[in-house]
């Protein structure tokens, strides 16, 4: 009970880590008004990373130098935090369970997240280019880095899903809901990138409301 009660606890501290680096990322600096992602994407970090030219690249950082490269090198700094923290969550929900699918969803973060690192390099990467020295190999890379990404994310939030769908609680249906819509949306916006953000988002929902309720996923599976 106490290795449980300091698992909740360790939980709670990396839930709130992963919400303050979301506030801080949605937060100042801001990119301005000069930033206008294509493809109805709003998220000016994603519409980077799914860029396919360097024209949508002109649209989201303009020519170099410029504030919103800046602000965008900001952003992938700030992020770098958030894959710390959502890193930890994974691997401290898959290891509590302590079965088979636990080690999935441990190995499956752990792959996203060192996915993730990559995709924040590849667009440093591109931030310090200008304009005329951005072709495709770059941001076939960092598309493809960024694809692969947040399929490996979906599939983790899946096998998430997974655990805590059929548990009683209703919280815990509630966070499987959550990290299902959120993976299913994800999976829709690698075509239609307008709504990826929107996936991240309610899959990072599904997964903190998971890490908030550490103890009693591992009190039913020890049970």
């Amino acid at each position: 009970m106490k290795s449980t009660n300091k698992l909740q606890r360790i939980a709670w501290g990396l839930v709130a880590w992963c919400a303050i680096f979301l506030v801080v990322l949605a937060g100042r600096p801001s990119f301005t008004n000069a930033s206008l992602p294509v493809r109805g994407v709003a998220d000016p970090v994603v519409a980077l990373q799914m860029a396919r030219d360097a024209d949508e690249v002109e649209a989201v950082l303009g020519e170099a130098p410029s504030a919103d490269r800046e602000v965008m090198r900001v952003k992938q700094y700030v992020d770098f935090g958030l894959i710390a923290g959502y890193l930890g969550l994974g691997v401290m929900i898959g290891l509590a369970l302590r079965r088979r699918i636990g080690l999935l969803l441990a190995g499956l973060t752990v792959i996203a997240a060192i996915l993730d690192v990559r995709e924040n390099l590849g667009t440093l990467r591109v931030v310090n280019l200008g304009l005329s020295q951005v072709d495709s190999a770059v941001l076939g890379a960092l598309r493809f880095t960024s694809v692969t990404k947040w399929a490996v994310l979906s599939a983790a939030i899946t096998v998430l899903a997974g655990v805590t769908g059929g548990r009683k609680h209703w919280y815990l249906r509630a966070a499987a809901a959550l990290s299902l819509a959120g993976a299913a949306l994800t999976v829709v916006g690698l075509f239609h990138n307008s709504i990826l953000v929107w996936g991240g988002l309610l899959m990072f929902l599904g997964l903190l409301l998971t890490a908030a309720t550490l103890r009693v996923i591992t009190h039913e599976s020890a049970s």
